[in-house]
């Protein structure tokens, strides 16, 4: 009698032979929705307070309501949106001192992370934060300011990934969403030259384990940003009494 184990079925094998699947599950239709939403918002194609009608994305994208109304309750979930009752949804809109409160926000809890998150930064979160400057020089040189965002976005991340403070960081990620509709607004303000060379000051701090030395330097990048909302806010107050 054969073995047992004869009759047993074998995975497929990749193309490339090393056993491991290439298989790359297709994203759901919530999920694409999701997606190109959070991309329009990024890169200002939707702007703060812009409505969202369900009909018109569901003839946009070829599709039912259903989807539809799933990935409006992720973005909401995640405070891109707002729903306001009898009317829709929205962009989510803020005035500069909401505004304000949330990067102050941020500024007290990012700082409680990377102190958590430091006894356990490795090598390994060092180099991967200098990938994502490199990242951002690459997004840069393309003119493709998404790009810009994610790379800094998960550069800044990367200083407190290590912190075991799960919900902390589930606040601060939503905070960051809160404010994403708001950078298209000042981007053109940015000095890349001088955020990649604060960049390189916080990767020298995370490398020496400087805890302290991080929060301030992340306390003062941020500041720069802050100073770009004035600039905005304050052009729109002005363009409003002309």
């Amino acid at each position: 009698m054969p073995p047992r184990t004869a009759n047993r079925r074998t995975a497929p094998q990749s193309a490339s032979g090393n056993g491991k699947s290439d298989f790359v599950r297709p994203k759901t239709a919530q999920q694409a929705v999701a997606e190109a939403l959070r991309r329009d918002i990024t890169s200002g194609k939707l702007a703060p307070g812009s409505w969202i009608v369900q009909e018109s994305l569901a003839e946009h994208f070829g599709m039912s309501r259903i989807p539809i109304r799933e990935a409006l309750k992720t973005l909401e979930a995640e405070e891109y949106i707002t729903y306001v009752p009898h009317s829709g949804y929205r962009v989510a809109k803020l005035g500069l001192e909401e505004l304000l409160e949330v990067f102050r926000l941020r500024d007290i809890l990012e700082a409680e992370l990377i102190r958590d998150a430091m006894p356990d930064v490795t090598d390994e979160v060092i180099e991967r934060m200098r990938d994502q400057m490199a990242e951002m020089d690459r997004a840069a040189a393309a003119g493709d300011l998404i790009g810009v965002g994610l790379a800094n976005r998960e550069f800044h991340f990367l200083t407190f990934e290590a912190s075991r403070m799960a919900r902390t960081k589930r606040i601060v990620n939503q905070l960051w969403n809160t404010a994403d509709a708001y950078r298209p607004l000042y981007a053109h303000l940015m000095d890349l030259d001088k955020v990649n060379s604060e960049h390189v000051l916080l990767v020298e701090a995370m490398a020496a384990r400087d805890v302290e030395r991080v929060v301030a330097l992340n306390h003062e990048h941020r500041m720069h940003a802050i100073d770009h909302l004035h600039i905005v806010f304050g052009r729109e107050d002005a363009e409003a009494d002309s």
